[in-house]
């Protein structure tokens, strides 16, 4: 169903590195000083929402730039975000995404997540789960982090990390292998995290046989009304997501108990 939108989000991704090298493009901040947004972040998230509204009429929406929310009237609902790692984006960094998930009842489905300057995109539909995923936390050997756990310690283990300043790569970098025996990152501990940060992704870790895990407990992989744990259309815009995220079940549970569990 969702994948009548991997064209249109491929044409945002190749406007996206066409604006990359064009100077001219202007930045303001958001309520953080750090959290940026530009005409290409609307532009984009208006070219998104158009394919929405012709192929999906009745589909409610949740995006990140805020004034074009608006409520299902089939029980179906989209969330976008329509450039993630603005910062990256305005630095001149070439890591940044396009995230989209789709959720019927309550339940996150799929999701298509690209990468504009490598030309790459990815939906949910595709992933297959993996063959041996890590049965414990001791295997891993990569994982991705955000400035909210920078100063953790994982004491009496010898693993990289890799903070690259998108949440949406690095999630789907604990899906993606590019053929390789293991994910590229063996889980993801992250913070300050949005819906439309996360749900695309979230349904790549379902398909892995993974999990995203809250600092609350809930495990969002299982989730039967995402809308009810969250507290309605209105919280979905404010909570914040502390989280780990691997594609093996049994790793994100451990990194939970261990380090996010209170």
């Amino acid at each position: 169903m969702i994948e009548i939108l991997v064209r249109t989000v491929a044409e945002v991704a190749q406007y996206q590195k066409r604006a990359f090298t064009d100077a001219s493009i202007e930045f303001k901040t958001k309520a953080d000083k750090f959290d940026f947004v530009s005409e290409v972040d609307r532009r984009s998230q208006q070219m998104i929402l158009a394919a929405i509204d012709k192929h999906f009429p009745k589909s409610g929406i949740v995006a990140e730039e805020e004034g074009q929310d608006k409520l299902s009237q089939d029980g179906t609902w989209f969330s976008i975000d329509p450039l993630d790692g603005t910062a990256n984006f305005k630095a001149g960094i070439p890591l940044w995404a396009i995230s989209i998930g789709f959720v019927r009842d309550g339940v996150i489905e799929s999701g298509i997540i690209s990468l504009p300057f490598t030309g790459e995109t990815f939906c949910s539909q595709d992933i297959v789960p993996l063959t041996n995923p890590l049965e414990k936390l001791a295997a891993a050997q990569f994982y991705g982090i955000d400035s909210t756990f920078e100063n953790l310690q994982f004491q009496g283990l010898v693993i990289k990390r890799r903070q690259f300043g998108a949440a949406v790569p690095t999630l789907l970098w604990c899906c993606d292998s590019q053929n390789r025996q293991r994910p590229r990152l063996d889980f993801a501990l992250m913070g300050k995290g949005h819906f439309w940060d996360v749900c695309g992704a979230i349904a790549f870790l379902k398909k892995k046989g993974g999990s995203l895990i809250d600092a609350t407990g809930i495990d969002f992989t299982e989730c039967s009304d995402v809308f009810q744990v969250l507290g309605g259309l209105e919280n979905l815009r404010t909570y914040n997501f502390r989280y780990v995220a691997s594609a093996s079940q049994q790793v994100a549970q451990e990194v939970y108990q261990r380090y996010l569990h209170t």
